[in-house]
């Protein structure tokens, strides 16, 4: 008799909308120092609508969305060394001082901001 096995989530990857893909790429590589690694134009001609773009080992796919369709997203980021990467958002202009939340009430430091479809960001660290 074998051993019972148990499954291991492995990570997961959001899907946000957009309401314009390669706009928001451009966006995520240059403020958040994400790197496109997969998008529609692999298997179809015409504007980008689908990308999957990824930091370290996170992914976050990038969705077409109509504007009257949107449904904005909000995702968080646990980090480690956060007050590094604060320093790298704002030499990018991802955020300014007044994103940054250093003493929550509940024991963590954030930054929290939108991107330019409106999905809500926020990268966050426990102290």
């Amino acid at each position: 008799m074998s051993a019972s096995k148990k499954a291991t989530l492995k990570y997961i990857s959001p899907v946000l909308a957009s309401t314009d893909v390669p706009k928001d790429i451009k966006w995520y590589e240059e403020k958040l120092g994400f790197k496109n690694v997969y998008d529609s134009s692999a298997y179809q001609e015409g504007k980008i609508d689908y990308a999957v773009i990824g930091r370290d080992n996170l992914f976050i796919h990038l969705q077409f969305q109509f504007p009257d369709d949107m449904i904005s997203t909000d995702v968080k980021f646990e980090v480690e060394n956060i007050e590094v990467l604060y320093k790298e958002l704002l030499e990018t202009g991802a955020i300014t001082e007044k994103n940054i939340n250093r003493k929550t009430t509940w024991n963590t430091s954030e930054a929290c901001f939108f991107d330019p479809s409106g999905n809500r960001i926020t990268f966050l660290e426990d102290f």
